[in-house]
């Protein structure tokens, strides 16, 4: 069963999705290669920067020569960023709350959607390779007429410089093996990051750092905004997440009180601590 805060479809379909595929198939017989996008990662809370770095991603791929059908952000599963949390002594948003505010984020949005597969395996943790994997076969088994594309939709994994390096994502996916080899990795830097060179052989290719403010909104900051829950926080998390989301987390009716009654109330003993 599905979390609270997640689609019943593990893997919906963003908006610009048959449309770009329709393009796709059109333009089979040039050099126009069909591709989706994923990026992962805790995502504690989701804010507009995650949805940038696919829209960074998207537009690298695009250069080379790629169709991209579309782009799944997948907040990652609550035995990762729970211990994660507690150990660097944050604030530990359940799965469920984490999926309807990245859904309340990208609800207009035509190329980004969310994936809840990751944050809902029971039982354990997926890996990032495992769910690039997973998204790859739900998006091959989801093409009618593979033949009329020239070939199946690529998986590109985004992801920032730290991720990259840490995790050797530099050298590709092939180094994983099984199931993920085939997936292509774009690095989307942030401002006045060096990216290490592109590997077009292994599919790896560095995007362009985001411009403007989109770039300085941070999981870290927007945390810090709720142990006040002001005027001025709620405006920050209008620009950084959506009006939406604001009013979900610092306007909450006894409704999504109720169905949420764990998140909030860290949220209000944050409040305490931070007035004590």
């Amino acid at each position: 069963m599905a979390s609270r805060g997640s689609s019943a479809e593990p893997w919906p379909l963003p908006r610009c999705f048959p449309e770009r595929l329709a393009e796709a198939r059109a333009a089979a017989s040039s050099s126009l290669r069909p591709c989706v996008l994923l990026t992962t990662g805790a995502m504690n809370p989701p804010h507009k920067g995650h949805a940038q770095l696919l829209r960074q991603a998207a537009e690298r791929l695009q250069r080379e020569g790629y169709c991209v059908l579309g782009a799944w952000m997948s907040p990652s599963h609550d035995d990762y960023v729970g211990p994660k949390a507690f150990r660097l002594g944050t604030l530990h948003l359940s799965s469920g709350l984490r999926l309807q505010l990245a859904h309340f984020m990208v609800r207009e949005d035509d190329l980004v959607a969310v994936g809840s597969w990751e944050a809902n395996v029971t039982g354990r943790w997926p890996d990032f390779p495992e769910v690039a994997a997973e998204l790859e076969k739900q998006i091959q088994g989801r093409i009618e007429d593979p033949g009329s594309l020239g070939s199946m939709p690529r998986v590109f994994y985004a992801c920032g410089t730290d991720h990259a390096k840490r995790c050797g994502l530099y050298q590709g996916f092939g180094r994983f093996g099984g199931e993920a080899e085939n997936v292509g990795v774009v690095v989307v830097p942030r401002e006045g990051e060096v990216a290490q060179p592109e590997s077009p052989g292994k599919f790896v290719f560095v995007a362009s750092a985001a411009p403007g403010d989109v770039a300085s909104f941070s999981s870290t900051k927007i945390r810090e905004s709720f142990k006040t829950a002001g005027p001025e926080e709620h405006q920050y998390l209008c620009h950084a997440i959506c009006e939406e989301a604001a009013d979900f987390i610092l306007r909450p009716s006894a409704e999504q009180r109720a169905a949420y009654k764990e998140d909030f109330k860290k949220l209000e003993q944050q409040l305490i601590a931070s007035d004590a």
